[in-house]
């Protein structure tokens, strides 16, 4: 039941209360209408919301971002790889708590966050942004799920685009020429550059990861440093594979598993352990970046190293199903997405093809005629 009553304020004042029950049939009210139309007004809303399920607890409202954002985190922990939900945490911690954890959900409004966005924007890249916005409107749709409000604020935005990277591709000499001057690193550069792994898929193999017999690197795992600690993993795609290897790949790793044990690493730094990863920041130059400046390769990341052997696959005739089980992409789709410029000379072949036979059959009819 529901109803509307005067009262008088402390001021002696009259005022309206509407009274109501919530869906749990709780008694609650909602005062300080100095008109009953108001009132009135306010309880036809709230009987609609009522009747069809759109009712929103104004108690809920007032729960703070702070209160939501540790139960969102833990949702996300048991789906995420370490490192996307060490990002996570990072970005709640720097961004998201400090400028909205004291806020109440229902108080928070589309241009405010826009603002927010924008004013990131300017100063960081568009990772950061996206990374940002992304947590807040993760707890913001968690919250409209649980029926805390009605429309999630974050959604409907303009929000930076990430920006392609220009690839770096090496040619097969200059990835031999690369690995020979990383010295006790050549056959990692060497797995790297022909091979395709990724860094934490390369640096956590063992030696009962590589099938001489075979000829087959089996990658089933990865090494991923997370707030200085190495943590081990199922690879990127959550699926381990094969990946053949050339001969020079193959005898360069006969000498590094030499001696070893099955369950050792294949690649140890000097003091033992993972090899570390080497920094893109040419301020912090490791082995990579010395080897670089020394055969005057222009600067490229140790990932680049993947994309170049994307390139010598394709070149040496792999088809896009071929580089895909070599990457370890999901879908076939993900790996013409991301090197579809690759295939630009096939796109050239197919259609110098098509011109050829269209003009043997031009002049066919040519001397019908």
């Amino acid at each position: 039941m529901s109803s509307i009553e005067p009262y008088k304020t402390a001021k002696g004042e009259k005022r309206w209360r509407v009274r109501y029950r919530k869906p749990d049939h709780s008694s609650t009210d909602k005062r300080g209408f100095k008109r009953k139309r108001d009132a009135e007004d306010f309880l036809a809303r709230l009987t609609a919301g009522l009747n069809d399920g759109s009712y929103i607890d104004p108690q809920k409202g007032r729960v703070t971002i702070a209160a939501l954002g540790p139960e969102w985190l833990k949702g996300k922990s048991a789906v995420l790889k370490p490192s996307s939900y060490h990002a996570l945490e990072v970005s709640w911690n720097k961004w998201v708590k400090p400028q909205w954890g004291r806020r109440a959900i229902q108080g928070i409004r589309k241009s405010e966050i826009q603002t927010w966005v924008s004013e990131i924007a300017s100063e960081r890249s568009a990772s950061i942004v996206l990374r940002a916005h992304g947590v807040l409107g993760g707890i913001l749709e968690m919250a409209k799920n649980d029926g805390m409000i009605r429309a999630n604020p974050a959604e409907g935005l303009d929000l930076p685009r990430k920006k392609a990277k220009p690839r770096h591709y090496l040619d097969a000499q200059q990835v031999i020429d690369l690995a020979n001057e990383c010295g006790e690193y050549r056959p990692l550069v060497l797995v790297l550059g022909f091979c395709g792994l990724r860094w934490g898929e390369a640096i956590g193999l063992v030696n009962d990861d590589i099938d001489f017999a075979k000829n087959r690197i089996h990658v089933r795992r990865s090494a991923t440093r997370v707030a200085g600690k190495v943590v081990v993993g199922s690879p990127k795609s959550g699926k381990g594979r094969e990946v053949p290897m050339p001969r020079i790949v193959a005898e360069s790793l006969q000498e590094a598993c030499k001696g070893k044990h099955s369950d050792e690493l294949v690649f140890t730094s000097p003091q033992g352990g993972y090899v570390k990863q080497q920094s893109n920041d040419r301020r912090h130059r490791g082995w990579f970046h010395k080897a670089l400046d020394k055969l005057g390769i222009p600067p490229m990341t140790v990932h680049d190293l993947r994309h170049t052997a994307a390139s010598i696959a394709v070149h040496n005739g792999a088809n896009v199903k071929v580089l895909q089980r070599m990457l370890g992409h999901a879908s076939a789709a993900m790996t013409l997405d991301r090197y579809a410029d690759l295939f630009d000379k096939d796109l050239d072949d197919v259609f110098g093809s098509l011109d050829a036979e269209v003009s043997t059959i031009m002049q066919h009819a040519q001397r019908v005629d």
